[in-house]
């Protein structure tokens, strides 16, 4: 009797060992098969990774990585003060060889310049127009980001109205900041010492800086304004600021091979609701040009090529105004700008 209980639990163990290794068995060749398939999947994800960043890096190497024999210029921010994700602040970089003069920072400018492949720690040279938010609204990334690695900026010059008030309050404001990032390593010079700063308080300037000659004039806006004209190797680069129409303004712009100027009138600001729009335009002619005042400035200059910049909201109709400004004898060429975008003379 005790023989056949023997066998009977011995015939059950044998049984369920039996189900439990092949149900370990099943476990492991669907374990190892979800393993390969797992496997395979990460390999195409990062194949596909590798294809995203090598595209990625060919792309933010393709705008900087020759360097050009005179000037170069990007509108990095073409927008205005309105946010929109298609345009930045206010910000436009003129290239003369190797070295770089950034007009005014912002929003979204050190992301736009890092997007097309230059970081703010090569650009040394820091122009303003004037202090509005949409021109200067990304300075404190330029400024503190720009410097605070181990291959940070270790200069600076600073240029334009209110820029010994702006590095002021920026200094005070983060100091507790720049005090920790010094403290892991980084030297003071590019943001406590060697920063030269040239606080526009004349009328006219007129300079030397990395090759290249630089003046700087009054024109009319809100607050006090600067526009200036970059010359080196018989170019010359001029951008406006924002202004009001000034007949000061053919003659400083005169012959040049590029002329950036504010065109946010030019606009028809079809964002807004239809009966706002006018009363808009009307309220921005206290401040910016017109579009015919545009063409004027444009026709007296005889520069080569108008990039229309600081773009207010809405559509802009591109083949009336390059009509209009042919009526009033413009013959250049007329260039609508874009975030990132080059313009070669």
């Amino acid at each position: 009797m005790k023989k056949n209980y023997l066998v009977i639990i011995s015939f059950i163990l044998v049984f369920a060992y039996g189900c439990s290794n092949a149900s370990t068995s099943g476990s492991e060749g669907e374990s190892a098969n979800q393993g390969k398939v797992q496997q395979e999947e990460n390999k195409n994800k990062t194949e596909s990774s590798n294809d995203i960043e090598n595209i990625s890096e060919e792309k933010v190497k393709s705008v900087f990585e020759k360097v050009p024999e005179g000037f170069r210029v990007m509108t990095v921010g073409s927008g205005s003060p309105k946010f929109d994700i298609h345009r930045g602040g206010s910000s436009t970089l003129i290239q003369y060889k190797e070295k770089y003069f950034l007009v005014d920072s912002g929003p979204k400018t050190t992301y736009t310049l890092l997007e097309n492949g230059l970081s703010t720690e090569k650009i040394t040279n820091m122009l303003f127009t004037h202090q509005h938010v949409d021109h200067n609204g990304d300075f404190w990334n330029f400024f503190i980001g720009g410097w605070g690695s181990a291959t940070g900026r270790r200069s600076l010059n600073l240029i334009g109205p209110g820029v010994q008030e702006l590095y002021d309050v920026t200094v005070d404001f983060f100091r507790t900041d720049i005090e920790y990032r010094s403290s892991i390593g980084f030297p003071t010079d590019g943001i406590l010492s060697n920063v030269h700063i040239k606080n526009f308080t004349e009328d006219e300037y007129s300079f030397e800086l990395d090759g290249v000659k630089i003046k700087a004039i009054p024109v009319p806006h809100s607050i006090e304004t600067y526009a200036y004209r970059f010359e080196a190797d018989g170019k010359s680069i001029v951008v406006s600021g924002d202004l009001t129409y000034t007949d000061v303004m053919g003659p400083f712009a005169k012959d040049a091979d590029i002329l950036v100027i504010d065109a946010m009138l030019i606009s028809d600001f079809s964002d807004l609701p239809e009966v706002a729009r006018e009363g808009m335009k009307n309220s921005l002619m206290k401040s910016h040009i017109s579009s015919e005042e545009i063409a004027q400035v444009a026709a007296d200059s005889g520069v080569k090529k108008l990039v229309l910049t600081h773009l207010g909201g809405g559509e802009v109709d591109m083949e009336n105004i390059k009509s209009q400004y042919a009526k009033e004898g413009f013959k250049g060429e007329i260039i609508l700008a874009e975030d990132g975008l080059i313009i070669n003379p």
